[in-house]
């Protein structure tokens, strides 16, 4: 942390806290890394100085990047130039740029020709914002995951579990949906590990933080909602593999054995030094509902509390977008409008309505269908009108792919001829994550 001069601000520093109240300044974090010069300029009218946080900025890279960016792309050095760009530092380390890590595959090139894409559009700083938040987040999530397998694995082996590695990448990813929630769904779309309890808890955690950005929560307690989405079910990878497996409706005993993963859990957890109570409390009552038919106690309404609302409203969102040994995944909107038929039920009513403002009506990453016949991934929501996203086109209207990347943005006046005319499930006309650019 270091204070630094209102003169001296550059775009992409992170402020972390100003010489005076936040309230004296319209911005809606507390909190953030400076992305256009009328933030400057506000806080050059009311502050003197700032404190900034350099391991969270995006230091001045970002800014001679931004130039070089802007130029035409035949007068960019890439990868093997005789150029080299200073390299961004992510937690004391190194993060490699996306383009100096491609090689001449077919699937490589998507990757480049999406970075180069984002990072290109005219007067759409917004896109090439959301590339800079990828190639930053990247590596913390990646590391995330390798975290939280090993703390998975632990657990199937009875061993010592430590979890100081996933307390810090949980900060991480709350820091980065402060910044730009949109390149944490990208990763969520196109990072899978196959392994269902992995993807789980970091769908689960990343949209419960997302939940909680979304009604104004900040700092320890949208941490422990964080940490109690990544860990809530840790105790499940405790139980049969073939009753997780079993396609069949479960019998009296096996459903007791499976609602036994909540003790199990708990159990782990209280072995771990340095849970906040609310963690604990947010698991031990993330399978409780609304009108007290859940367990383990049978609450209800407000004596389960909201975070662990939120735990229980997310997991059985993220659960329904997943294929099980009984159904397959189900898409988005039917996941939503399931749920909504179960508010003033299992689920808080006002709860549910904040949720589905939240995750709006085509969240980044799915795929969607246009009224002229051509199909898209969603590269950015318009949080403001919700039908109204930012697509990539990938299938022309005949259904065929598309040769070179065309953006789609329904909020320009000049696309007011199109419209979503309906979202579609994962996997939609063999369209996978790896289709979209990555690897």
């Amino acid at each position: 942390m270091e204070i630094v001069a209102v003169a001296d601000l550059k775009i992409g520093m992170f402020v972390v806290e100003p010489d005076c109240p936040w309230s004296e300044l319209p911005f809606p974090l507390q909190g953030f890394a400076i992305s256009t010069p009328r933030q400057i300029d506000v806080f050059r009218e009311k502050c003197r100085y700032v404190y900034v946080d350099r391991n969270r900025s995006l230091e001045e890279w970002y800014v001679e990047k931004k130039r070089e960016f802007d130029r035409p792309l035949q007068s960019r050095p890439l990868s093997g130039g005789t150029a080299e760009a200073p390299v961004p530092r992510t937690l004391g380390r190194p993060a490699m740029l996306w383009q100096e890590t491609l090689q001449p595959a077919p699937l490589k090139q998507r990757r480049r020709s999406f970075l180069t894409l984002l990072q290109n559009s005219e007067d759409k700083f917004d896109r090439y914002a959301l590339s800079q938040e990828l190639v930053r987040i990247e590596p913390q999530f990646d590391q995330l995951a390798q975290s939280l397998e090993k703390t998975f694995k632990a657990v199937e082996r009875e061993a010592p579990v430590d979890a100081r590695e996933v307390h810090e990448g949980v900060r991480e990813i709350a820091g980065s949906l402060k910044r730009n929630p949109d390149a944490l769904q990208w990763l969520l779309r196109l990072k899978r590990a196959d392994e269902y309890s992995f993807d789980h808890a970091m769908d689960v955690s990343i949209n419960m933080m997302m939940l909680g950005v979304h009604i104004g929560w900040r700092g320890q307690r949208l941490f422990n909602l964080g940490l109690a989405g990544m860990l809530q079910d840790v105790g499940k990878n405790a139980l049969p593999p073939e009753v997780l497996a079993k396609r069949e409706p479960l019998g009296a005993d096996e459903r007791r054995l499976v609602r036994s993963h909540v003790a199990s859990s708990l159990e782990i957890l209280y072995e771990m030094s340095g849970l906040p109570e609310d963690v604990l409390m947010i698991v031990a009552r993330h399978h409780e509902r609304w009108d007290g038919s859940g367990y383990p106690r049978g609450l209800q309404s407000v004596a389960i509390g909201l975070a662990a609302e939120m735990a229980g409203l997310v997991d059985s969102f993220c659960a329904m977008l997943k294929d099980k040994p009984y159904r397959a995944a189900m898409g988005h909107q039917q996941a939503l409008e399931e749920l909504h038929q179960q508010r003033d039920s299992l689920f808080n009513p006002v709860l549910m309505e904040q949720f589905v403002q939240c995750v709006g009506l085509y969240p980044v990453g799915s795929l969607v269908e246009l009224n002229t016949g051509e199909v898209g991934v969603v590269l950015q929501q318009n949080r403001v009108q919700r039908s109204r996203p930012s697509l990539l086109i990938m299938l022309d209207v005949k259904k065929e792919p598309v040769t070179t990347y065309t953006v789609i943005d329904l909020r320009d006046d000049a696309n007011s001829a199109y419209r979503v005319a309906q979202a579609l499930p994962l996997g939609a006309y063999g369209l996978s994550a790896h289709d979209y650019y990555l690897g």
